[in-house]
């Protein structure tokens, strides 16, 4: 089962969730003993009452012999589930008490209930335990903290008129870990109700109020997942798949929406991976902010799905998950991969297979950029110690940092040998649990060749290259006119990475030099001969490695100032009703985070070593003023316009987010944000931080209609620059 995040509408990106969706992937703690054991079957009957966060339960396993030893069996179950009845084989047992027969382990969700059996009359004699519970489940959804959706509000699982949502960490069916299931589900519940889980649904009907549905799930799964509310259902088929939408009766109109876009990405992946696992696919959409992958479909916030998310980052990434982590499962216990590896055919791939090569472009720098201002050198830890997403700096190593190391893969082993990798996962590991050893060796293999070295740097150690150069020395060659020699040194500080670093020279006349220098020690040499002198050189242009980056380094961005270690934040202190409405959803997010040094003024000062963010009218005056002079130089602020690089914008309907230099210290940046009136800025303001990776973001009644990147103060790339 995998958890994404939507990546946020700026550019690129999340669980997917995802969505994205905080897409997070979680799999259980022993994966290499799951190897080696029959699936346990359920048959479930679940009964369910949203009204009153009820849920009856009767479920009948088969259990294979290695479950069961020392005639007792043991499982987990939610500690606000009673059991009613308990038999084995037919045979009435006594009903464990949680006094003698349950411990609570943290969370409080995990209780678990250990039964004594009595012994086979037959040594092969099938062992069938059948329980009957009933309970409530009422953990409401709390908001995760942070600026921006990291991962999804958190909860247990949750039975109410609001939605029903029931997980792996739910425990709401007897459940064994370390363990792979199939099941059989019949479902009632109120007919006005629609459900939805994994596998195949073989019947749906509504009788005497009640609306019950059964399902099939053979393919063995870590866990079974339900979502139901007040959904319209819309259904297609697609060579042989089963598209279905579950959506809320506002939001019904978009479901061909998603299901094109689904036709879309199943036909990519399905040719570039092989068959899709599963009989169906499903976009859910779900009661609480989130972005789940899940065996066969997909749980999606209402705010996602209002909004379209259809982009690779967010419906592409659950697809995906479809093969990774819901097929090919994850051994969580020795590091997760599957969320590198789901980023970048997903949020990456995506655009460079469709053509779209700014887009791709954009995506590589903007990995590049997350990682640098997330995972800072003294908090990183190696890839291979990441597990799932709590945080940024989870997502800058999990996702964004382990997208680079598959895409520096590729570049090393070549298209051809990687996806032949890739797809060897797939044929090996379907049904089971691989590790990062095993993508070592099923890497290695499709290679042809030894990769210890490239995971032993990238998965097995922290950090990134830091590369400077120095010594650059440019000569005419005496035996030819017109020639060129240049030579220097490639400095490269602790830890040491082997690397194919990219160089690209303009040179006199119009032309350019493209090459490949081969690094792997601190202090490297290297000459280049070249037909014309060198006007410029820099290092990797394109964004195809993953460098360690200096702050002055990269462009201004509001995501600079949340990652400041000094933000200020200055807002206006006289406003009229309606600005202080517009802002008032942005202040209060603003409030509850810490360490944020907070000024009222209308007329505000840029005088401290730190970042800035300047809210409302105080904005557009200060960035008007002579007291600012240090932005974009092809930027112009009128009274009744402004104008960015060539673009001239003007009218009541606009707003901006624009990031600038701090006028002293390249270090530290200064963001705008400010519209022509406060119904401009009101849509905007809710989801700022969902913008942080541009420099420029132009908005007209609450739809970006224009963004760009400035230039850094100090390029992370060009070395050399020479006027003749």
């Amino acid at each position: 089962m995998s958890f994404s995040h939507p990546i946020f509408p700026s550019v690129i990106q999340v669980p997917s969730f995802v969505l994205g969706l905080a897409l997070l992937c979680l799999t259980m703690a022993n994966p290499l003993q799951a190897k080696t054991l029959t699936p346990i079957h359920h048959e479930l009957h679940v009964e369910l009452n949203p009204d009153t966060h009820a849920i009856t339960g009767l479920d009948t396993i088969n259990i294979p012999p290695s479950y069961w030893a020392n005639s007792s069996v043991s499982f987990i179950l939610h500690p606000q589930l009673m059991i009613d009845r308990v038999e084995f084989n037919n045979k009435m047992l006594p009903i464990p008490h949680p006094s003698e027969a349950a411990t609570l382990q943290p969370p409080s969700t995990r209780r678990v209930i250990e039964i004594p059996l009595p012994p086979l009359d037959e040594p092969d004699q099938p062992a069938v335990l059948t329980l009957t519970y009933h309970g409530q489940i009422d953990d409401s959804p709390k908001a995760s903290g942070g600026l921006r959706f990291v991962k999804p509000d958190d909860t247990n699982g949750h039975i109410g008129p609001n939605g029903v949502y029931l997980t792996y960490e739910t425990f709401w069916y007897p459940t064994w870990e370390q363990t792979l299931s199939t099941y059989n589900l019949t479902l009632s519940l109120p007919s006005d109700w629609e459900a939805i889980t994994q596998g195949r649904e073989v019947a749906n009907a509504v009788t005497d109020g009640r609306r019950t549905t059964q399902w099939t799930v053979n393919l063995p799964s870590e866990a079974l997942t339900l979502a139901a509310n007040h959904f319209v259902v819309h259904k297609q088929e697609w060579k042989g798949i089963h598209l279905a939408t579950y959506l809320y009766p506002e939001d019904a109109h978009l479901a061909p929406q998603y299901i094109e876009a689904t036709i879309d990405y199943l036909q990519m992946y399905t040719d570039l991976l092989g068959p899709y696992p599963f009989t169906k696919f499903a976009v859910v959409e779900n009661f609480f902010p989130s972005g789940l992958g899940l065996p066969s479909f997909t749980l999606l916030g209402e705010g996602v799905i209002r909004r379209g998310y259809t982009q690779p980052y967010s419906l592409g990434h659950e697809i995906v998950h479809s093969w990774f982590g819901n097929s090919v499962f994850n051994d969580f216990a020795q590091g997760n991969w599957v969320e590198g590896l789901t980023t970048y055919l997903s949020n990456y791939y995506y655009d460079e297979a469709k053509g779209h090569q700014q887009e791709a472009f954009n995506t590589r720098r903007r990995m590049v950029y997350e990682y640098n201002l997330y995972a800072e050198p003294d908090k990183e830890y190696p890839v291979r110690a990441f597990h799932h997403k709590e945080t940024r700096l989870d997502n800058a190593i999990g996702y964004q940092k382990t997208a680079m190391a598959f895409h520096m893969l590729r570049l090393e082993m070549g298209d051809t040998a990687f996806f032949k990798g890739v797809r060897r996962i797939i044929q090996e590991g379907t049904g089971t649990y691989l590790k990062w050893n095993d993508l070592l060796r099923i890497f290695s293999r499709a290679a042809e060749r030894d990769l210890v070295w490239f995971f032993q740097q990238w998965i097995d150690q922290p950090g990134a290259p830091s590369l400077d150069i120095q010594n650059i020395l440019v000569q005419e060659d005496p035996t030819q006119q017109g020639q060129f020699t240049m030579t220097g040194t490639i400095l490269q500080t602790e830890p040491i990475f082997t690397i194919r670093l990219p160089l690209h020279l303009d040179l006199q006349g119009g032309l350019i030099h493209d090459t490949v220098l081969n690094v792997d020690r601190a202090a490297q040499p290297f000459t280049l001969h070249l037909p014309a002198s060198p006007m410029t050189l820099a290092i990797d242009p394109d964004y195809h490695l993953l460098l360690r980056l200096q702050r002055a380094q990269i462009p201004p961005m509001l995501n600079r100032w949340e990652t400041d270690t000094r933000r200020i934040l200055i807002r206006p202190q006289t406003m009229t009703t309606d600005e202080a409405q517009s802002l008032e959803t942005l202040l209060q997010r603003l409030e509850g985070q810490p360490e944020i040094e907070t000024i009222q003024s209308d007329d505000p000062v840029i005088s401290e070593s730190a970042s800035y963010l300047v809210i409302g009218p105080s904005a557009r005056r200060l960035l008007e003023s002579d007291s600012f002079n240090r932005c974009e130089k092809g930027m112009e602020i009128q009274p009744g316009y402004i104008s960015i690089e060539d673009q001239t914008f003007e009218g009541p309907e606009m707003a901006f987010l624009i990031s600038c230099p701090h006028p002293r210290d390249a270090n530290h940046t200064v963001t705008f944000f400010f519209g022509s009136s406060p119904e401009a800025v009101k849509p905007v303001s809710r989801l700022l931080f969902f913008y942080g990776w541009d420099s420029y973001l132009v908005f007209k009644q609450g739809k970006v209609i224009a963004r760009g990147m400035f230039q850094p103060v100090h390029s992370a790339h060009e070395i050399f620059r020479h006027s003749p």
